[in-house]
C-alpha cells in the first residue's frame, strides 16, 4: 500500500519568488526521498499586456525570444543554485498563462504531484484573478503540495 504514495514525477513550477525559493527545498527533498524524476518548470507571461509593460520598443517575436532566452538562463542558474547536486531533473521553459502552461505539464510528464509556493510574484493579481497556485489546486488531476512562505523570526 505505501507504494501507491510513492512519487516517481513531481513537478516544480517556479517565478523565481522567495516563495519558490522556500518551496524548492521541500520539492527538493520529496525527490531525494523518492528517488524521483524532478521536472522543474518557469512560465513566461507574454500576453500583450506584459510584453508593453517590459520593452515596449521590441518587436513581438524579438521580445518573445529574449524573454525566453533570458527565462531559460534564470533558470538554470535558479536549478544550478537551489538543486545542486540532483542530476534527475528535466527542465522547461514556456510562454502563456501559468496555470495554464502548468497544467499541461503536468500531464505530458504524467506528475505524481506538484510542489509550488504561495504568495510569488503576483499578490495583488490574486485578489482580482485568483492566484496561479488556487488555479492549479483546483483543476489538477494530482495532489498539489502547497508551501506557505516563511515566517519571519
Amino acid at each position: 500500500m505505501a507504494d501507491n504514495f510513492r512519487f516517481k514525477r513531481i513537478l516544480f513550477p517556479t517565478d523565481f519568488s522567495e516563495a519558490s525559493i522556500n518551496a524548492a527545498g521541500y520539492a527538493l527533498a520529496l525527490a531525494r526521498q523518492n528517488k524521483a524524476r524532478l521536472y522543474v518548470l518557469h512560465v513566461v507571461d507574454v500576453s500583450d499586456e506584459a510584453a508593453g509593460f517590459y520593452l515596449p520598443h521590441l518587436s513581438f517575436e524579438r521580445l518573445d525570444k529574449e524573454l525566453m532566452s533570458s527565462a531559460t538562463e534564470m533558470l538554470r542558474n535558479f536549478i544550478a543554485k537551489q538543486f545542486k547536486g540532483y542530476r534527475n531533473i528535466e527542465t522547461q521553459v514556456a510562454a502563456g498563462e501559468p496555470y495554464k502552461e502548468i497544467l499541461k505539464v503536468v500531464k505530458g510528464a504524467d506528475a505524481d504531484v506538484i510542489v509550488m509556493g504561495t504568495l510569488g510574484k503576483a499578490r495583488i493579481d490574486r485578489f482580482i484573478f485568483g492566484s496561479t497556485t488556487e488555479r492549479v489546486m483546483r483543476s489538477a488531476k494530482c495532489p498539489v503540495l502547497v508551501i506557505p512562505p516563511r515566517k519571519s523570526a
